[in-house]
């Protein structure tokens, strides 16, 4: 009795057709959860795309404001204030 103390491992038998029919179902499982991880990526990808492009816009359009007012008015502060 030496492998009282020793856990045994389950041992399954399947039948190999059973087998290939399980495995083409988890693949094509895969695919679908690939392709809803992709679209959902996708999707988050576009609106931080479009905040980022909002923001660098307004700071763009600040620089364009502020250099235009430093550059017509730089001699006469009294007409800008």
């Amino acid at each position: 009795m030496a492998e009282e103390g020793r856990k045994a491992v389950p041992v399954a038998v399947v039948d190999q057709e059973q087998f290939n029919q399980l495995m083409a179902r988890l693949d094509k499982i895969d695919e679908k959860i690939e392709f809803y991880s992709g679209e959902k990526f996708l999707r988050a990808g576009k609106s931080i795309g479009r905040d980022l492009g909002t923001a660098y816009g307004v700071c763009a359009g600040l620089i364009i404001i502020l250099a235009y007012v430093l550059f017509v008015y730089a001699g006469n502060w009294t007409r800008v204030i």
